[in-house]
Order: structure tokens, then C-alpha cells, then sequence
């Protein structure tokens, strides 16, 4: 008797589980936005990001001495960028960094390339380093002390 409660037990659980996640709504994720950095010159900010990495400034607003930004690799708002956002009243706070952030990664054609083109425009480039065996990688830090990866892919051709 124990047998054929605990078949039938075992039987109905999926369904009521399926019946319980059907009756829950559904989410529909239309995608990343990207990560909203504070920073304390969205000028230079701006520079380091569009000229220096080639990122295409999406969007400005707020007062023009301390606007909010988006910019992302290519014009498209649809697809995740980084958000600059800074205090609007008040004196500039500096930044200071935790530990659970540690840095943002980005695919870039040329290391090379943007690593001399950040030296350029008086921003420190980063060594370039093979990792994993085939995928070149290099580290910078941007205006306001924020990490980034930046990955040349294998195969990718160089812009």
C-alpha cells in the first residue's frame, strides 16, 4: 500500500509543480542596459570612452555642466552601454571603490591599436597578455579608477 501512495505522490508532484510556475506571471527580459558608473568629469570621461575606446555617445541629459550620458559601441539604445551619472548638487564626491565591484569586459579588435590611441590622448594603456592560450587581453583603468577587460578574440580582424 505504501508503494502505490508514494507512485502516485511521485506522480502527482510534477504536475503541481508545473501548475504552481504556470500560475506565476512570466518575465520577459528585453535585455541589459548596461552598468551606471558615477564619475567625477563626465568630460574626461566622455574622452576616455569615445575617443579612447571608440564607444559612440547615445545619449546626453540633464544641466550641461554635470549631465548624465549613455554611451555604447554603436548608436543603437536597445543594445547595453554605460550609463555616467554624477551629482547634481553640491560639491563633486570622490569615488571610493568596494570590493564587489571588480571591473567590466569589453571585446575590442585591436589591443594594440586602442592601447596606443589611449597613450595618445595621455590615459594609461595596459600591458597586453595572452590568457587561456589564445586570447589576448589587456587591463586599464579609466579617468575615475573603474577596471576594465578589454578581449581580442581569436580570428577577430583588427579594425
Amino acid at each position: 500500500m505504501r508503494l502505490i501512495a508514494a507512485a502516485m505522490l511521485a506522480n502527482c508532484l510534477p504536475a503541481a509543480a508545473n501548475a504552481q510556475a504556470s500560475a506565476a506571471p512570466a518575465i520577459s527580459p528585453e535585455g541589459m542596459v548596461g552598468p551606471a558608473l558615477y564619475v567625477t568629469d563626465p568630460a574626461r570621461s566622455l574622452k576616455f570612452y569615445t575617443e579612447g575606446l571608440g564607444m559612440k555617445l547615445r545619449m546626453r541629459f540633464g544641466p550641461a555642466d554635470r549631465p548624465d550620458m549613455v554611451v555604447g559601441f554603436g548608436p543603437n539604445p536597445a543594445e547595453a552601454g554605460i550609463m555616467f551619472v554624477t551629482d547634481k548638487t553640491g560639491p563633486i564626491r570622490p569615488i571610493a571603490h568596494a570590493h564587489g565591484f571588480d571591473r567590466i569586459a569589453m571585446r575590442m579588435p585591436d589591443l594594440a591599436g586602442v592601447a596606443a590611441r589611449l597613450e595618445r590622448l595621455g590615459f594609461k594603456g595596459g600591458e597586453i597578455k595572452l590568457v587561456h592560450g589564445a586570447i589576448r587581453m589587456m587591463m586599464v583603468t579609466d579617468p575615475d579608477g573603474y577596471r576594465l577587460e578589454l578581449i581580442e578574440t581569436p580570428g577577430k580582424p583588427a579594425s
